[in-house]
């Protein structure tokens, strides 16, 4: 297992819990309805918000291997890009290590 991958997608499944937070602070509003994410990139030191609509939000979340975050934050040596906004990217975890990490740490499986 690479190291790297690993914390590369340690990093992204935090911040998509901290994301399942947010959206239990929401899940009153509908699925049109637009909230401020915290990018689900790999650098633990991004703070940077995106505006994602509650629907894509939880279309995402269906899929343990998908992850919202900023254009420009995406780590094409473990994933890449499958939808395109120009608020976020959505993408796929695309190495062995970085699929099997997104798994075990889905809050929702």
């Amino acid at each position: 297992m690479n190291l790297w991958e690993e914390r590369i997608a340690r990093n992204e499944a935090l911040f998509r819990e901290v994301n399942e937070r947010v959206a239990e602070l929401h899940d009153d509003l509908g699925a049109g309805a637009t909230t401020d994410f915290v990018c689900e990139c790999a650098d633990a030191t991004c703070t940077e918000r995106i505006p994602v609509p509650m629907g894509m939000y939880e279309r995402v979340r269906n899929d343990s291997h998908l992850f919202l975050v900023r254009p420009g934050h995406q780590q094409p040596e473990v994933e890449r890009v499958v939808e395109t906004d120009e608020r976020f990217l959505v993408v796929c975890k695309d190495t062995p290590t970085a699929e099997k990490i997104a798994e075990q740490t889905d809050p929702r499986s």
